[in-house]
């Protein structure tokens, strides 16, 4: 055989190789595996983590009991109980930060101030905070208080723990000239 039919022989041999099996399977057998799935489009590639979206906020390094403040506001006073911070971004958008980081209770919004009452920092569930977003001009103060009650002392009846606070078991005074 000469080249030419050498190489067209060996084409022909290589087709039928390929065309057998596709073959087979238009038959119908049964035992025939199944085709592999079609590629499916690939998901929207997500942004990193340390990245935020077109008008959101990103957080700070200060955290007022568990809730990170955003990072274009600053922190003005800090009590035991309460934080404050100011800083000019609209109230608007204070508020919807704070929306995504806390489960609230109940939420008020007005024209001028939302409070989330009776909440909870997702980072921090133990605590019950209170969260007033106020708009003043072009500066938005955002109001974090501390409502997590103390535990209670072990060991002590009611009578003493009223005791405690200066009231007899029916909530009248012990003594009337303390108050004074």
């Amino acid at each position: 055989m000469t080249r030419a039919r050498l190489s067209r022989a060996a084409a022909l041999a290589a087709c039928a190789a390929c065309a057998a099996p596709a073959a087979l399977s238009c038959r119908g057998d049964a035992d025939a595996p199944p085709p592999p799935p079609a590629p499916t489009a690939a998901p929207a590639p997500r942004p990193p983590v340390d990245q935020v979206l077109p008008g959101e906020l990103a957080e700070g390094v200060e955290q007022a009991f568990g809730l990170p403040i955003p990072r274009r506001m600053r922190v003005s006073a800090r009590f035991s109980d309460a934080v404050f911070a100011t800083g000019e971004i609209s109230a608007e958008r204070v508020a919807n930060y704070v929306r995504t980081r806390v489960l609230a209770g109940r939420v008020e919004t007005g024209p001028g101030k939302t409070i989330f009452a009776q909440a909870t920092v997702k980072s921090a569930p133990q605590r019950k905070v209170r969260i007033e977003v106020v708009s003043r001009a072009h500066v938005s103060e955002l109001v974090v208080r501390d409502e997590t009650r103390p535990p209670p002392e072990p060991g002590l009846s009611v009578e003493e723990r009223w005791r405690r606070h200066g009231l007899t078991p029916d909530g009248k005074v012990l003594d009337p000239t303390r108050l004074e």
